[in-house]
């Protein structure tokens, strides 16, 4: 009984790890939740051009290199699944050389209004804005609001036009990002 009981838990737990892996990430998911357990209960104090992140994730697959490249939307956070990093073909090598075991992938976002836009991602990844076949200086960087799950926020200042998002040497082989417009 007890034998059956065991191939029964462990058929169980099969299945439901199985099942949980199916699910496309990004469905009905919201951007990513704090994982510090001394976060549980506390409420964020949101600034405004981060209120965002607590919306529904799209999600995307980002590309390996080349021409078709994915876009994600600013004011949208989107749940991106990226690669190995053997995978990928950055445009630009980032500054940064990558570790072993490390995921990487690029999306595209439009800049239709010029100004400072920020990138959030939930995670310690390297990012690089491109545009053409350069990697642009950033203006500033920082961490996210306390407990809100936003690992990092990076400032450009942006012209009109349409740029890659690179994400290298990330740990996860997903990452929660967040492309802010400027805020009026």
């Amino acid at each position: 009984m007890k034998r059956c009981a065991l191939v029964l838990a462990i058929g169980l737990t099969a299945a439901s790890s199985a099942w949980a892996q199916a699910v496309p990430q990004g469905m009905a998911e919201k951007a990513a939740a704090p994982t510090d357990p001394s976060c549980k209960g506390v409420a964020v104090e949101w600034p405004a051009d981060l209120k965002a992140w607590g919306l529904t994730a799209v999600p995307v697959t980002a590309a390996k290199g080349g021409d078709a490249v994915p876009a994600v939307t600013p004011g949208t956070p989107a749940r991106v699944t990226l690669a190995p990093k053997e995978d990928v073909t950055l445009a630009v090598a980032p500054p940064k050389p990558a570790e072993d075991k490390t995921y990487a992938g690029i999306v595209a976002f439009t800049v239709t209004v010029a100004g400072p836009y920020r990138i959030a991602l939930d995670g310690g990844a390297w990012i690089d804005v491109v545009a053409g076949a350069k990697s642009l200086d950033s203006t500033s960087h920082r961490h996210g609001p306390n407990c809100s799950g936003i690992h990092k926020v990076v400032d450009f200042g942006l012209a009109a036009g349409t740029y890659q998002l690179q994400v290298s040497n990330s740990q996860a082989a997903t990452v929660t990002l967040l492309v802010v417009p400027p805020q009026n």
